[in-house]
């Protein structure tokens, strides 16, 4: 049985700081794929910068080739939460930049600033293919001889160009998702083992441990350096089907004649070209083949002399820009900058200063608490109980704790509602509530404040992973729950929260104001509130009180966020508003 074998690629990240051997093997420990790439050196121009209301314009420099004129770019960033944007620094000449958005720090290369500002639409977004190599990823065999091998590369590319004016870079990529499908483009049939006897020792994908093998990171390799022909490259520059390698022979032999690699841009800020490849764009799409007998010397792309037209099609093997557009059109976001963004981009020449809301460890929280403590004798100090499953969050009028049970009986975090007029200390609950679930060490805290009343910046401005003071800051924190939710649900990855997989505390103060003026949030919310916990997502909100208004007028989003913990404070017999959500 003939079948394609079908890779997915995801950027992690791309760096452009100078790396030592230990922190290229940090920045490449979630990887499998790395490239080496270059291009015109890109600098701020510190004195371009100017704030205007909710966008900052700036200039950048760079050539169009190492020997070019020098160009000018006047760009802009954008939205209406750099209303609080203040401090736009540069270092290193300008390679490197920072700015504050109220409590929240961002840092990165100037490079990825000035793609991203162009939506990687221009020149500034090309680099040229260098070299291509193996990371195997964190829970795959990289000893110290590898490493130092990988650095050796990076170093020689280094002295390579020192004195021009080049830039070099290090982008990491994760070999996401395999697929095998029992159709190629060959119009003959013949023999071969079915598809999945093979599977099942895990010969291209490692599924009990869902991560690409050695043979398909060895595989994908083979396919990126064969496409792009990089000069540092001296082995595999070449697929050749009439002298296969063994993991192509393991290919062929399971049945796969055809290796389909689909290098996507979507996310991305880097366009890709090499001196084989003349087109620098986002994504790319990569196919090789083992045809059963090659009557002609091919070094790379499809060998095969009998295509089967409509196979070929189904696998848009001569319709690649179908898939290459996907890529092109996807949206831009800020993560190469904000606190998701990998730390070790970082050049450790470049100092910040205080990094307001930088990743911290539990450790790290847990000491934050304790100050927190000392300085609010009426807080102890958070008491969640890992064998129950809650925490204390105040008193009843007959002296008895108030517990806050944090998981259903299935295991999946409850969302809550909180209920009470304006001053019944909604807030004071919220804040204990956060603190009382960030003690489980297993949740990241994303806090929502659309009207800016409750100062939550000054509050939680090292505490919380993510804070949205504004409407937009807010419909992208709802956005990436959401796709983050629906992910897991779909790929059946997530197996419950855990500190590797924690869980994501959305916290919504003030619904009732947040749906009276994005009333077209309230369908997001909808299906958040219904697919979230088991996906460990929560919701935590505050309203006046329970009236179908404060919910957008859904019933749906009520009766789903009233299934968790309820509490109402500052109205007597408050317990009568819980009927409302049955």
């Amino acid at each position: 049985m003939a079948g394609t074998l079908m890779y997915e690629l995801g950027l992690a990240h791309t760096f452009q700081r100078r790396f030592d051997s230990d922190a290229l093997a940090e920045a490449l420990s979630e990887s499998h794929i790395y490239v080496i790439s270059r291009r015109p050196k890109v600098r701020i121009k510190e004195r371009s910068v100017w704030f205007h209301p909710e966008r900052i314009k700036f200039e950048v420099v760079s050539k169009v080739g190492s020997k070019g004129e020098w160009i000018t770019y006047p760009l802009e960033i954008a939205g209406k939460d750099l209303r609080k944007a203040c401090d736009f620094r540069t270092y290193q000449d300008g390679s490197y930049f920072s700015y504050r958005v109220g409590a929240a720090l961002l840092h990165g290369d100037s490079w990825a600033l000035g793609s991203l500002c162009s939506r990687a639409g221009n020149e500034l977004s090309h680099q040229d293919v260098m070299y291509v190599g193996m990371a195997y990823g964190k829970a795959a065999s990289s000893n110290a001889w590898a490493r130092t091998r990988r650095h050796e590369k990076l170093q020689r590319i280094y002295e390579d160009h020192v004195g021009d004016d080049w830039d070099i870079f290090v982008s990491a990529f994760e070999i996401v998702r395999c697929d095998r499908v029992n159709v190629d483009h060959i119009d003959d049939a013949e023999g071969g083992n079915p598809i999945g006897i093979i599977d099942k020792k895990n010969v291209f994908w490692d599924r009990p441990n869902r991560r690409p093998s050695k043979v398909a990171v060895k595989l994908v390799e083979h396919s990126l350096i064969a496409y792009f022909d990089p000069p540092y490259n001296g082995v595999l520059n070449e697929w050749r089907a009439g002298e296969p390698t063994a993991e192509m022979r393991i290919m062929r032999d399971a049945g796969f004649r055809l290796i389909r690699v689909h290098l996507t841009g979507q996310g991305s800020l880097v366009r890709l070209f090499s001196r084989r490849v003349k087109l620098a764009t986002r994504s790319h799409l990569i196919f090789h083949d083992t045809p059963p007998a090659p009557r002609r010397p091919v070094l790379r792309g499809i060998g095969a002399e009998r295509i089967n037209e409509w196979r070929a099609s189904l696998l848009r093997l001569t319709d690649a820009e179908a898939i290459v557009a996907d890529g092109e059109v996807a949206d831009l976001a800020l993560l190469s900058f904000g606190r998701r963004a990998p730390a070790v981009r970082k050049p450790p020449e470049v100092s910040l200063g205080e990094e307001v809301g930088e990743i911290k460890t539990v450790e790290e929280r847990e000491a934050e608490f304790g100050l927190l403590s000392g300085i609010d004798a009426r807080y102890d100090h958070p008491d969640f109980d890992h064998d129950e499953g809650r925490f204390s969050v105040g008193l009843d009028l007959d002296g008895s704790k108030v517990y806050w049970d944090v998981w259903d009986e299935d295991g999946n975090p409850r969302h809550a509602v909180i209920m009470g007029p304006t001053g019944s200390g909604k807030t004071n609950v919220l804040s204990v509530a956060v603190l009382g679930i960030a003690a489980s060490g297993l949740f990241v805290s994303w806090l929502s404040d659309v009207t800016d009343r409750h100062n939550i910046l000054r509050v939680w401005g090292i505490l919380a992973d993510w804070i949205a003071v504004n409407p937009h800051e807010l419909l992208l924190m709802l956005g990436a729950a959401l796709a983050i939710a629906e992910d897991r649900r779909v790929n059946g990855v997530f197996k419950g929260i855990s500190r590797k997989t924690p869980g994501i505390l959305l916290v919504v103060e003030d619904l009732h104001l947040v749906v009276d003026q994005m009333p077209h949030l309230v369908g997001k919310f909808e299906r958040l509130s219904e697919i979230g916990p088991a996906a460990g997502v929560a919701i935590v909100v505050t309203v006046p009180d329970s009236n179908i208004a404060r919910f957008g007028g859904s019933e749906k989003l009520r009766s789903n966020l009233g299934t968790g913990h309820r509490q109402v404070l500052g109205i007597f017999d408050g317990d009568d508003l819980f009927a409302d959500f049955d």
